[in-house]
């Protein structure tokens, strides 16, 4: 009678905890709208409510009604759930909601041949737990292979595979046991399994609040780091890394070199393709740039059709042969821009090497460069001049 009622008040709980926690991402959601992963969320954990409303409600409606309705939600609770997951690890695309769409539709149709033709509940929740490991086999494996997860998000995935596990042992025991298993059985192992899934509910729920405000602070900080069009350094973020290597080489007493770089003629190009056409250029050559820079040297947008770069530890020499390699790469470019309309473009590049000093500014090492720059353009563009 008490593990009976225990069952009954877990299940509750479980409901509770879900209406709880969809208002804990409502009252999240208000300040982040434009998170469409939250929204899904969302509605996943409503359908999730609404299915554990009709399985415990099973001794007061229609048993088939029940049993049908609670695990179609359910069914359709997780897939929604999971999508959330994959779009907050950005791993969602339509081939893989539409798999998951016609994942969810044939469980949906098994679960119910099986109340069709009358399988015990033990059989019955082994379909529906082994359908639940075939749904969970992918964001579980994604987020615990991918070297980029964060440790918050692979700590979650640890707990929701502490849960496939439990689906695991679960059908396991549906299929051993069949007619002692069921949905409010009187044993100590089911006890325990709407514990462990209470915990990873409530575990899970909050482990995707924070996620998702995980990702929307990374957005940001991408927002301020980044150029938003080529993807490299934006100037502010240029500017204060750049000083933080003045000051380490000042100490080091070693070379650095800075290049400031000019597309020429680059207002011809918007002129006569469009900006369109001119923002394609850039990020052209950023792409082919960066390919060619060591993966602790600097490269930023300062603006416009202008950039900078900064080789730590690097000398006269050694910079003139980088800028004279990137000259090249950028006048062996070609852009296509449609309609058969193919775009070259060359660049001028000013660049001043020194060993800096407690009084080195970046700011003068700009004014130099710039002046090297201008002495690039005046001399004919697609050229290289080094400040003696």
């Amino acid at each position: 009678m008490s593990l009976d009622f225990s069952i009954k008040t877990l299940i509750f709980t479980i409901v509770i905890g879900h209406l709880f926690s969809g208002i804990l991402g409502i009252a999240y959601m208000i300040q982040h709208k434009k998170d469409s992963s939250l929204y899904i969320f969302l509605f996943a954990r409503l359908f999730d409510t609404i299915a554990w409303v009709f399985l415990g409600l099973r001794d007061v409606i229609n048993i088939f009604i029940s049993i049908s309705l609670g695990n179609s939600f359910l069914i359709i609770a997780q897939t929604t759930q999971i999508i959330a997951f994959l779009i907050i690890k950005k791993r969602c695309n339509k081939l893989i909601k539409r798999a998951y769409v016609i994942a969810s539709a044939i469980s949906i149709v098994v679960i119910h041949l099986a109340i069709l033709l009358q399988y015990t509940e033990g059989v019955r929740i082994s379909i529906m737990s082994i359908s639940m490991i075939i749904l969970w086999c992918f964001p579980i494996y994604v987020f615990l292979m991918d070297k980029n997860s964060s440790v918050l998000q692979k700590t979650v995935a640890f707990i929701y595979l502490a849960g496939f596990i439990l689906l695991i042992l679960r059908a396991y025991m549906g299929i051993g046991l069949r007619e002692s298993v069921s949905l409010m059985s009187n044993n100590i192992y089911n006890v325990l399994f709407f514990l462990c899934l209470y915990l990873i509910m409530l575990i899970g729920n909050i482990g995707f609040i924070l996620m998702a405000k995980e990702k929307s602070d990374l957005e940001l900080t991408k927002v301020a780091t980044y150029d938003e069009l080529t993807g490299i350094f934006n100037r502010r973020e240029f500017l204060l890394r750049a000083k933080e290597n003045v000051s380490l080489f000042s100490r080091r007493k070693e070379p650095i070199s800075f290049f400031l770089i000019d597309l020429d003629n680059f207002k011809k190009i918007n002129d006569i393709y469009g900006h369109f056409a001119g923002d394609m250029v850039l990020k052209d050559f950023a792409v082919k740039i960066k390919s060619q820079l060591r993966d602790y040297d600097l490269f930023g947008r300062i603006g416009g059709e202008e950039f900078t770069v900064l080789l730590p530890g690097t000398n006269e020499k050694e910079a003139l042969e980088v800028a004279e390699r990137l000259r090249r790469i950028a006048e062996k470019a070609t852009v296509n821009v449609g309609r058969d309309h193919i775009i070259k473009y060359t660049i001028s590049i000013g660049i001043v090497t020194v060993i800096p000093d407690e009084h080195t500014s970046i700011n003068t090492l700009y004014k130099i460069s710039d002046d090297a720059l201008y002495a690039a353009k005046r001399n004919g563009r697609n050229r290289i001049e080094v400040v003696k």
